[in-house]
């Protein structure tokens, strides 16, 4: 039999995600051997949250995938084997794995990942969240504004960030992007706003995690979130005041000081150390 591609409406569909800027995967069936739904060519896409498309004939693969990939959210393109029974028979790859399925056959795939520009999450669009979305569209982020005043939101220019997004800082967990490599920067327009915010944000998994504010009122945010019950572990992953501190008070002088320590902890260089 043939290969079995993916239909137009697929790589429509694939074109459609990335343009959005969103976080997927792609599987391509490579091989397969003896009796299995799958067939070479085969092809899902499978975002984040959203709905899967395409199909790699169906069953409990498809689910281990799904699964495995939003758990994992891997980085980097893996090679893959499933044996379609319990025991499998200890030939193939080395990585070889076991399902539930009695089909009896052998499937080798591969998972993409199909990952946009870094996802900058910034709550808070007044002069420092645009000085920080421009500057770091300008340094190869994807910057997202989040706001509760959708006028506001509606005078940003394209050029200056065109992934806009109304919220009213009650609906963070389902508005935010949360993960391994997510990076979150909190600089709403109100002492409350940022508290509110953060308590949303903690204890979910990010790669950097920052809130705008002076010592004193930083200090006076964690104390009363540190009251409420939010352990140390938590309180010390935040990154504030946010950014390095090189004497910064211009939106923009401002927006330097967080990107220079973003591109710190996202090249790996070194790790912020907690005052």
């Amino acid at each position: 039999m043939g290969s079995i591609m993916a239909t137009p409406g697929y790589y429509q569909i694939l074109a459609s995600c990335v343009e959005r800027g969103e976080i997927l995967w792609q599987v391509t069936i490579v091989t397969t051997e003896g009796s299995t739904p799958a067939k070479p060519g085969m092809k899902m896409l499978v975002p984040l949250t959203q709905k899967v498309h395409g199909n790699l004939g169906g069953g409990e693969l498809e689910h281990l995938l799904i699964q495995r990939i939003r758990s994992e959210q891997p980085e980097q393109p893996i090679l893959q084997s499933y044996a379609l029974t319990e025991q499998g028979d200890g030939a193939g790859l080395e990585n070889e794995l076991p399902t539930s399925m009695i089909c009896g056959g052998k499937v080798t795939l591969f998972i993409e990942p199909l990952i946009p520009p870094q996802l900058l999450q910034i709550v808070g669009a007044g002069h420092c969240g645009r000085a920080l979305a421009h500057l770091a569209g300008l340094c190869g982020f994807h910057a997202r504004l989040i706001d509760n005043r959708r006028d506001i939101l509606a005078d940003i220019p394209a050029d200056i960030c065109s992934d806009k997004a109304f919220s009213d800082f009650s609906d963070l967990d389902r508005i935010l992007r949360f993960g391994p490599s997510a990076l979150i920067v909190i600089m709403t327009h109100g002492h409350t706003h940022d508290q509110h915010a953060l308590e949303q944000c903690l204890g979910k998994p990010c790669r950097y995690l920052g809130m705008i504010g002076s010592a004193k009122k930083v200090s006076a945010t964690l104390e009363s979130l540190r009251a409420k019950g939010f352990s140390s572990d938590d309180l010390e992953r935040v990154h504030a005041p946010v950014g390095l501190p090189i004497g910064s008070q211009t939106p923009y002088e401002i927006a330097i000081s967080i990107l220079a320590e973003l591109i710190q902890i996202t090249s790996g260089i070194e790790s912020r150390t907690q005052p």
